[in-house]
Formats: structure tokens, sequence, C-alpha cells
């Protein structure tokens, strides 16, 4: 009975390690805590999987000498932001033999076998994709994904002691890990979005063509939303740089235009989103420029402008 167990085990470590060849992890970077990120690919590379840094930052900020070995590195010279820098680390990860390909942000914080336990509820040649269980590293409380109804409201979706893999709709960018198949069928992230609801939008693409994605509870990941949060009575308030709010207003907008976005989650989304950011207004001192800035990507949002602002 051992032997037989042994050898389950063996077959079962070996899929993975085959599993973790043949996976890439992409790494966007602006500006970075260079020492948090060698970090986490340090780790990644550890659990076997093969790492691609893109770089944002406008001047010369990263070398290849200072980062781990086994880790490529693109350097684009200036801010496309992050879809287009994910997309360049598909392009590389596929073009390369990569069969599943994993999503990192500078800043998250992972613990070894996250990895390994993502891949391994992967199965390799068809669309599927995961995601780690996040929890905020300042606050330690969990961020929950969202679930989606058939009314297109959305709802949060906790960890609740789950033991096994459980079904979301849209999870964020950090730690999301799917098979090249999802990319194939959906396509890339939407270059348009520049950074924010970049994330949302490709998951509810993927919604639309019925590709599952699950949360797997066993892996676990600290990430940080924003500059800093503030609890307002049933209101937690995320600061972000006035650029950053730009971003999240007017294309709260834009997920109007969009046949794929159900209608009440996007005007759900706008509502949501200006809420946030009016509180905001009372705890950065900054106020007339990120007012300024409010009134802008508001306009901008209801005339259509996409990309860079």
């Amino acid at each position: 009975m051992k032997s037989i167990i042994h050898d389950i085990n063996s077959i079962q470590n070996y899929k993975s390690s085959e599993k973790l060849s043949r996976t890439f992890s992409i790494v966007v970077c602006y500006r970075p805590d260079i020492e948090l990120l060698n970090q986490l690919c340090e780790k990644l590379i550890i659990d076997g999987s093969r790492v691609v840094l893109v770089d944002n930052t406008e001047t010369p900020y990263l070398e290849q000498e200072i980062l781990p070995e086994g880790c490529q590195f693109i350097a684009l010279g200036c801010n496309k932001g992050i879809a287009y820098a994910q997309n360049i680390g598909i392009d590389v990860a596929i073009q390369e033999g990569g069969e599943i390909i994993a999503f990192f942000d500078q800043d998250s914080q992972i613990g070894p076998g996250i990895l390994k336990s993502l891949v391994s509820e992967l199965i390799i040649g068809e669309p599927n994709i995961v995601s780690p269980r996040c929890v905020d590293n300042i606050s330690h409380t969990e961020l929950p994904a969202l679930t989606v109804n058939r009314y297109g409201m959305a709802k949060s979706k906790f960890y609740h002691g789950a033991t096994s893999p459980y079904l979301v709709d849209i999870i964020i960018s950090s730690g999301t890990t799917a098979t090249k198949e999802v990319f194939q069928i959906v396509g890339g992230f939407d270059e348009d979005l520049f950074i924010d609801y970049v994330d949302t939008e490709w998951c509810l693409r993927c919604r639309e063509k019925n590709i599952p994605i699950r949360v797997v509870p066993s892996a676990v990941m600290y990430h940080r939303i924003g500059m800093n949060s503030v609890k307002m009575g049933l209101i937690t308030v995320q600061v972000h740089s006035p650029e950053r709010c730009y971003y999240q207003i007017r294309n709260s907008f834009s997920l109007f235009r969009r046949s794929h976005v159900p209608f009440i989650f996007a005007f759900q989304g706008i509502v949501y989103t200006l809420v946030n950011r009016f509180f905001l207004l009372f705890i950065v001192k900054q106020k007339s420029v990120y007012m300024r800035t409010f009134l802008r990507a508001i306009s901008d949002g209801l005339m259509g402008v996409i990309g860079p602002k």
C-alpha cells in the first residue's frame, strides 16, 4: 500500500515539475523596489518557472546584471501601460514554448510553492484560469474576488475556509495563471485601458467565452492595492495618485462601450468608483489637483477617450 501511494505521489510530482518547466511568469514593473522585485523573481525561479520581466520605467532603471539568474529582462524605455507590457510578455512566453502563463505585480509577495499549487490545478491544452487567495499585506485582510450574477450585478466572493478551488468571475491580474489556450481564444489585454480595469475587462471576456476562473485557497499571495487604505464608516477608501484616479474613473465609463460587459456591472462600477474617489478628497492634501483630475477623467470617459493620458 505504501509503495502504491509513493508511486502516485512520484507521478504527481513529475507532472507538476513538467508543468512548471513549461510555465512562464510575467512580471511587469514601473520604478520598482529592486530588493522586493528580486525576491519575487527568485521565488518564481526556485519554483521552476521561467521569468520574463518587462520594465515600463521611462529612464534606464534596471539592468540585467542586478536581476536573478534565469530572469529574462525587457526594457520598454517608456511607460506603455500594464496591458501593453503584459502582452509583450505573453508573446515572448508563447514564442518560447510556454504552455502556462502567470502574471505578478512587482510588489506582490509569495511564499515557496505557490506556483506549484496554481499550475497543479491547470490542464495543459485546455482553456482554464486560476488565481491565488489574495491578502492585503498591510491590514492582512482578505481581498475578495468577484462573481457576476445573471443580471450583471457584482458581488464579493470570500474564502470562507474553502479547501478546494472555487469558481469566480473576476480576479486581479497579479497571481492570475492561465493556459496559453485562453489567450488564443479571448486575446490579450486591452491596451486602450492602459492600466486600470485591464484585468476586469479581460476576465469579463473570459466569462463571455465560458472559460472557468477558480481561486486556489491553498495558494496565498500578499498584495497591496494603492498607496494606502483608510476605513471611513462602511467604506474602505483606497488612496491612489491623481494619475491612477484618472484611469480608474475614465475607464469605468469606458466599460460601458464593450458589449461583453453587463450594463448593471458597468453602472455599478461607475457609482462605486465615483463614490470612493469622492471620499478620497477628504483624505488627500492636494484637493484641487485631485478635483481637476476627477473632472477631466469624467469628461474623457463620457467622450470615449482611450489610451495613455
